[in-house]
């Protein structure tokens, strides 16, 4: 099966375990012949979004991807939301895709897709959405105007031809429903997931970084990532971690930390023994880590790298975002909001690590019920 993803609604990011990464890396693995068509919009240094030039090459796991340039409409703000590039047709039709997946629908060129799909009924198109309140239409004139006088009427013109219009989440689920009025009956929740290992690769790479990381057997592994802004709460988890000194535990951040919060993080990092930051990691060595885990924890906003160490065994503290309230939970969360919930978490676990215990069991059962990216691939070869 030939399988292209669209990746012309937003950002590209080599390297990374996102969906848009995962996903044509199993197809490809599972023996279809994958493309990626992208912008040229990335993260140039993991923490500011910034442009690459228009080039072809292969990704780390083999998948051919072009990414294609912007054709300028007006200023540089205005064609990098309007979203158009040249030759998407003749792009699609050189390629000439069994499936189209497109990661969003919200750009000009989406028209040169139902124009392929029109002239190819064959062809299986299917589109997700990542847009929700939270992340897109934060002010007046993005929601009126850019997201309902703009991207709806695209959006609206593509829904005829779809066979799913996948959301990730529910927040997505009601943005497209509220903004874009996707009917529900073509919607089906398409979570963001996760890559399972074999019960060896898994205990061979816990075993390895633990040594690495110079674990005792009875020592927790509490991991904590992303690019830590305000919204990760960082800060705040690190207070908590540090009123909680009875925990046998090593917590380890790894990501990103701007200017804005550095003067916050740092110095408390430098204050717990316990605690260690590693920097940035690449995304192989990401799993790795969330495999030696004990316990993952996002206090603050969403991360994709929640679903992945779900897919690693991992409990979780996390917010209570809707999304992983009403999608994902199988009993692996420990809900917090407050510092003082993270404190009460942390001194639980001191008194009794095994509540760590059926937590663990809760996030296998997520990961390979739920969140499996194998699984969520197999839908498109459908």
């Amino acid at each position: 099966m030939r399988i292209l993803h669209l990746c012309l609604s937003c950002f590209y990011i080599d390297g990374y375990n996102y969906q848009e990464n995962i996903l044509p890396r199993i197809n490809h693995e599972d023996g279809h012949d994958v493309r990626i068509l992208a912008s040229t919009e990335t993260y140039v240094d993991n923490l500011h979004l910034g442009y690459v030039e228009p080039r072809e090459y292969v990704t780390e796991y083999g998948v051919p991807i072009k990414r294609l340039p912007y054709v300028k409409v007006g200023t540089h703000f205005s064609t990098i939301k309007f979203r158009k590039y040249p030759h998407v047709y003749e792009e699609i039709a050189a390629f000439a895709p069994d499936v189209i997946l497109s990661h969003d629908l919200g750009y000009w060129s989406v028209l040169d897709v139902i124009r392929y799909k029109k002239d190819h009924p064959e062809v299986k198109l299917y589109a997700d959405t990542h847009t929700a309140y939270e992340n897109s239409g934060t002010n007046w004139l993005s929601l009126h105007v850019l997201h309902r006088m703009f991207y709806r009427p695209l959006i609206q013109k593509g829904l005829p031809y779809l066979e799913k219009y996948w959301y990730v989440g529910v927040g997505e689920k009601k943005f497209s429903r509220g903004v874009y009025n996707v009917p529900e009956s073509l919607m089906e929740c398409y979570p963001l997931g996760g890559v399972l290992f074999s019960p060896d690769e898994y205990e061979e790479k816990r075993a390895r970084r633990r040594v690495e990381l110079g674990l005792e057997p009875d020592e927790l592994l509490l991991v904590h990532t992303g690019k830590l802004g305000p919204l990760k709460r960082t800060k705040e988890l690190l207070q908590a971690f540090a009123d909680i000194p009875e925990l046998n535990a090593k917590l380890i951040i790894i990501g990103s930390i701007p200017e804005e919060t550095k003067s916050d993080i740092l110095p408390l990092v430098n204050l717990d023994s316990r605690v260690e930051y590693l920097g940035w990691k690449s995304a192989a060595d990401l799993m790795e880590y969330l495999c030696a885990a004990d316990l993952y924890c996002q206090p603050g906003s969403g991360s994709a790298t929640l679903q992945n160490a779900i897919c690693c065994g991992c409990p979780v503290v996390a917010f209570p975002i809707d999304s992983y309230v009403e999608l994902l939970d199988r009993g692996q969360f420990f809900w917090v909001q407050t510092q003082n919930d993270m404190e009460d978490v942390f001194r639980n676990i001191a008194k009794d690590s095994d509540l760590l215990s059926s937590k663990t069991k809760g996030a296998w059962s997520c990961a390979r019920e739920i969140l499996d990216y194998r699984k969520l691939a197999a839908r498109l070869y459908q």
